[in-house]
């Protein structure tokens, strides 16, 4: 057994994804909730209209971004 093969967190028999590194689940997951967390404050900031009216559109783009990141592989 070779080193790189024993500190891969693959089973040695599992096929390898072509799912992009960039677009796995994690980092994906990430984005997706900081646009919820960035919609919510835009709602509760009390300085600018503008930002107020975008923070719905902000927030429903993060969650359906988040439920569809949901089902990308690991």
């Amino acid at each position: 057994m070779n080193r790189q093969a024993s500190s891969s967190r693959e089973p040695e028999g599992a096929p390898r994804s072509r799912w992009p590194s960039a677009l796995r689940r994690g980092p994906m997951e990430t984005l997706a909730t900081v646009l919820i967390a960035a919609g919510v404050l835009m709602l509760l900031q009390p300085f600018s209209l503008t930002l107020y009216g975008y923070s719905f559109v902000t927030t429903l783009i993060g969650v359906v971004m988040f439920t569809f990141v949901t089902k990308f592989p690991e």
